[in-house]
């Protein structure tokens, strides 16, 4: 063992709790683990001198019961066990059935102005994130990644986040283990164990993105494009959810290239269009945007959801790092290459592309081939679309939905709901505002009445002729439309029969 890793290895002599936060007492250098909740925990280290300070906010209290033998102490919250060992104060984590998720395997020892230590990679598991990339997959594994971002998420339910200032690096080329490489020891772990709470949890302690620049050539091309594309959705699963796209670069691309620049861009919530402008699709995406923005500070989830992040129990989902779902409701597959062609992996569920209203059943890859922007809706999803008369609520049955529409002047949140029960099908619609709505109901058969306790609803001939209170069957796409305007503060249900 060479002298520098001798020097590192440090004894716990006591535990000291300050509330939250439990000072580790050594007999060289310093350690502290702050509760944050009863699944997140920070852990700072220096192997010698004190810590520096800290300006960690306060917490609510987390009941945490300790248990001190010779060799380790556990730390065991009501989701979690946290073991340190008393020699070397290597790290593991326990799910409270005693399902591993962390484990040191080395002591931690200075190397190259830094900090370098290792961990299990337990068989089974992968491991995304580290910052925008320009891999086709997600998985990390036999890869060693300068982290741009280091914030790792593991299968297996737990999240890290390092927020010292410096370089991080991660390599996991070898199969059983990774091996952290850093300015410091100083880490956020969270307990899922899904990766949406992962996500929630690290929002909790105010790790606040910064906004971030996605490309920085001048003159945009195909491989820009791509490697655009594919640093945004590596950037979501890396909870960097400010990028910054700008159009610009594509002012003077060739049509075909402006025009995919364009759907892609249009898709970004910080845009710089440039001369490319937006697209059409963009500007009915107004409401939808504004309610997933305030998911994004509320809760921390990005605008683009990633296929790991969004189905993570689908494995085939982590091999497409070229799509992603816009929120919940929408899965998109832009292009990014020269071409009407492009394969698209639809996750498990019913998917309906919206331009041509074709339901393909997944999981499959299919082949789209468009001028526009490839879009699917999940079955289940209320999609809402602006347009300068009013809002479209596009509903895919036969699963339930709803949407929580944020009207952004007003700071409320109109709600919409649809409740489909064998032959009958319940929509409502609780809104903060004053409103012109039209439901469309996909793939439904015509229905027998459209109404509402004692009020029936008209049915028009022509789309053209919808007015409040009336209804449409499309018969060559089986679409339902009804047109409702509502009142701030008005419950507007309607009830379709199909017996």
């Amino acid at each position: 063992m060479p002298p520098q890793a001798l020097a590192a290895v440090a004894s716990l002599l006591a535990l000291l709790p300050h509330g939250n936060r439990i000072e580790l007492q050594l007999d060289r250098g310093s350690a502290e683990l702050t509760w944050i909740t009863p699944s997140t925990f920070h852990f700072r280290r220096v192997l010698s001198g004190p810590l520096h300070p800290t300006t960690e906010a306060a917490h609510e209290p987390v009941a945490i019961a300790t248990e001190d033998t010779d060799s380790q102490v556990r730390l065991r919250s009501r989701l979690i066990e946290v073991t340190i060992g008393k020699q070397g104060l290597k790290v593991s984590v326990r799910k409270l059935d005693g399902t591993l998720l962390l484990l040191d395997l080395s002591d931690a020892r200075s190397e190259a102005g830094g900090v370098v230590w290792e961990r299990l990679a337990p068989a089974g598991a992968s491991f995304y994130g580290l910052g925008p990339r320009t891999d086709a997959s997600f998985d990390l594994g036999g890869k060693s990644v300068r982290a741009e971002v280091p914030f790792l998420v593991s299968t297996i339910g737990y999240g890290e986040y390092h927020p010292g200032p410096g370089t991080y690096h991660f390599d996991f080329t070898h199969e059983q283990r990774y091996r952290v490489q850093g300015p410091e020891i100083d880490y956020y772990f969270f307990y899922g164990p899904s990766p949406k709470e992962i996500f929630e949890e690290h929002n909790l302690v105010g790790n606040r993105p910064e906004p971030w620049s996605v490309a920085s050539e001048r003159f945009g091309s195909w491989a820009t494009l791509k490697a655009s594309l594919l640093r945004m959705v590596h950037g979501a699963m890396s909870a960097a959810i400010a990028p910054m796209f700008n159009l610009a670069a594509y002012n003077t691309a060739p049509p075909e290239l402006q025009m995919r620049a364009r759907q892609l861009g249009s898709l970004v919530a910080r845009v710089t269009p440039g001369t490319v402008g937006l697209s059409g699709f963009r500007k009915q995406l107004d409401t939808f945007f504004g309610s997933y923005l305030a998911e994004l500070q509320d809760r921390g989830f990005p605008v683009w959801h990633p296929l790991p992040l969004q189905v993570p129990d689908d494995r085939e989902g982590a091999f497409h790092a070229d799509e992603f779902l816009l929120g919940d409701e929408m899965l998109v597959a832009p292009f990014y290459e020269p071409g009407d062609k492009r394969n698209v992996y639809l996750p498990r569920g019913s998917w309906t592309n919206l331009e041509t209203n074709q339901v393909t059943v997944g999981p499959r890859t299919i082949e789209v081939e468009s001028k526009s922007l490839p879009v699917f809706a999940r079955n289940g999803a209320i999609v809402p679309l602006d347009s300068p008369a009013g809002m479209a609520l596009h509903y895919f049955p036969k699963l339930g939905g709803e949407f929580f529409l944020l009207e952004g002047d007003i700071a409320e949140y109109s709600q919409v709901h649809a409740s489909p029960a064998l032959d009958f099908m319940r929509l409502e619609i609780e809104s903060k505002k004053d409103r012109d709505y039209q439901w469309v109901v996909h793939h439904v058969a015509r229905p027998s009445s459209v109404e509402f306790e004692d009020r029936k609803y008209r049915e028009v001939a022509e789309l053209g002729k919808l007015t409040d209170r009336s209804w449409y069957y499309d018969g060559a796409r089986n679409n339902l439309h009804v047109r409702v305007k509502v009142k701030a503060g008005e419950d507007c249900i309607i009830n379709l029969n199909f017996e």
